[in-house]
């Protein structure tokens, strides 16, 4: 503000009686086109006043800049947040005693940046070198056939309840006052449903919906009756040469099942006790976790569902728009990445390094 719009604030204050709330309101509404000041710019300017007999300007500014150049708070600073990384800006302003946007200044020029933590999977002992071994497995295979990446049937369960969480990250609201956005949840009154979903060759296999909790017989059912309507679309080469693909789960594992993957698969099928075994702990490497549900549950809970009918509605109308380029960039090119990496930290965890 130049000073001549200064002394009409001031004015304007005298006028609505020394409320300096008021008078930040008055004055957006008697000049809409110019800068808004809030009620502490009104305050600053009075101290000044009172202080200097002048209005704050230009010289604090320069007093503000020459502060940047005070080698011995920045050096406290950089050492304190080197001895304390995971502090708040706000906190190291009060611990050093200067101010946030003094602190904010220095990090910047020292291009440091506040990083999120990662969530990974716990593994436990063995667990590394199982992943290892998986992947030693898979690039011998990919070394001698390439097209390995489009015959693995990746399989998972999942569930998706009425109280999901929306990712706030992924969602704005775009206005120029606050709308006051907000989302009603009830988790006194949980419904859900149970869903069964495939990727291979760019396909997505499913939705199929289950009820209750998976057990040996219901899943052996679905082998039996389910998967093979399902697997229809798919060219019947690569039913032939492909290589199904299932996590630990207590129901996958069941002597039953295990035996109808034997008869089904043969030599071609990846689990726990698989043939080809599969490493437990590793939601990282296989592309239903790392992509497909996430994905899904995004969509689906942008508009809370208001019954399982409607939920399964939204997780298929999810499904449909779902592009096969999305799957084979998570099948194919990010799948080799994951497998890449893991390599490289020797079997452990290595999301937090990819990007």
């Amino acid at each position: 503000m130049n000073n001549a719009e200064k002394v009409e604030l001031l004015l304007i204050y005298g006028e609505c009686q020394r409320n300096v709330r008021l008078c930040a309101r008055t004055y957006s509404e008697r000049f809409p086109e110019r800068y808004h000041p809030p009620h502490n710019y009104i305050l600053r300017l009075l101290q000044g006043l009172n202080q200097e007999g002048r209005f704050p300007g230009r010289q604090i500014n320069q007093q503000r800049r020459r502060a940047v150049f005070d080698e011995d708070t920045e050096l406290q600073v950089l050492a304190y947040i080197r001895a304390n990384p995971r502090s708040s800006i706000r906190h190291i302003a009060r611990e050093i005693g200067v101010s946030y946007g003094y602190v904010q200044k220095i990090l910047k020029k020292h291009k440091m940046h506040p990083y999120k933590c990662d969530f990974v999977q716990h593994l436990r002992a063995g667990d590394s070198t199982r992943r290892l071994k998986f992947i030693a497995w898979f690039n011998i295979q990919f070394h001698y056939n390439p097209l390995i990446v489009n015959r693995i049937l990746w399989s998972d369960e999942s569930k998706f309840i009425n109280n999901g969480i929306m990712n706030k990250q992924n969602h704005r609201y775009w206005d120029d006052t606050n709308p006051h956005w907000s989302r009603e949840t009830n988790f006194q009154t949980v419904w859900g449903i149970n869903v069964w979903c495939g990727l291979i060759g760019g396909k997505l296999i499913g939705p199929y919906f289950y009820d209750g909790t998976l057990n040996g017989r219901r899943y052996l059912n679905f082998l039996t009756n389910e998967l093979p309507g399902l697997l229809d679309d798919v060219p019947l080469d690569t039913r032939e040469h492909m290589f199904f693909q299932q996590d630990g789960a207590p129901a996958h594992n069941a002597i039953i099942v295990r035996q109808k993957l034997n008869q089904i698969f043969q030599n071609r099928w990846i689990g726990t006790y698989g043939v080809v075994p599969w490493p437990a702990q590793s939601p990282d490497l296989t592309p239903l976790d790392f992509f497909l549900w996430g994905h899904l549950k995004t969509v689906v809970y942008k508009d809370p569902p208001v019954n399982v009918q409607d939920l399964k509605k939204k997780i298929q109308a999810a499904c449909q728009i779902l592009s096969e380029e999305q799957i084979n960039a998570s099948t194919s090119t990010e799948f080799l990445k994951r497998f890449e990496s893991c390599l490289e930290h020797n079997g452990g965890h290595f999301e937090q390094f990819i990007r």
